[in-house]
């Protein structure tokens, strides 16, 4: 992030977020950027308004150093001007009690929300939808099963057929058939020799 990206994200999220109009008295507070985003700028409260410039004051009541992710985590209310300062991550110099004042008008910002727990009747209500896709899974054909809507029909027992030879209905009517004309010759040609004798 670049020093006039910084100033202007900072200015942002204090101009926006900041109650400066329940502060009273004048502050005005230097803050100094170290590292890739280094320069100065300003913040000023005076008559409840906030403005935040990327200048030099020289008639500061403290002084802020750090780098400016330190810089934005505090104005964004990630982080309080306390812990940082706590913590030796941004240098103060100054009147500290108008540090503590500038920094109270500044909200913390949102914690992360962790999920949620399932409540019970949520977790009961997931395990009876598993199971009812359990259910509908078991009913589904498997591979090369036909599927049938509403009652499965009665199955018929079938018997295999073996290669090369016909089902036996078929080969009793074949037979029957065959038999029936080869008889009729026979009863012909028994009479045609009865008759010539």
């Amino acid at each position: 992030m670049t020093y006039h990206e910084l100033v202007k994200t900072v200015r942002i999220a204090l101009v926006a977020k900041a109650e400066a109009s329940k502060i009273e008295e004048h502050i005005a507070a230097q803050v100094n950027v170290t590292g890739d985003a280094e320069g100065a700028f300003y913040i000023e409260i005076k008559d409840g308004a906030l403005s935040v410039e990327p200048y030099d004051y020289n008639d500061r009541d403290f002084l802020l150093t750090g780098n400016g992710d330190e810089i934005l985590a505090v104005a964004q209310g990630k982080k309080t001007l306390e812990a940082a300062v706590t913590e030796g991550s941004i240098a103060h110099d100054g009147d500290w009690d108008k540090a503590l004042l500038l920094s109270g008008i500044i909200p913390a910002a949102p914690a992360e929300e962790k999920p949620a727990k399932k409540s019970k009747a949520k977790k009961e209500t997931a395990d009876a939808e598993k199971t009812a896709d359990a259910a509908v899974k078991a009913e589904e054909p498997e591979e090369g099963q036909l599927a049938f809507a509403g009652e499965e029909p009665a199955k018929e027992e079938v018997k295999p057929v073996k290669k090369g030879r016909k089902p036996k209905a078929e080969t009793e009517k074949k037979t029957d058939a065959a038999k029936e004309p080869a008889a009729k010759k026979t009863t012909k040609k028994t009479t045609k020799k009865t008759t010539d004798k």
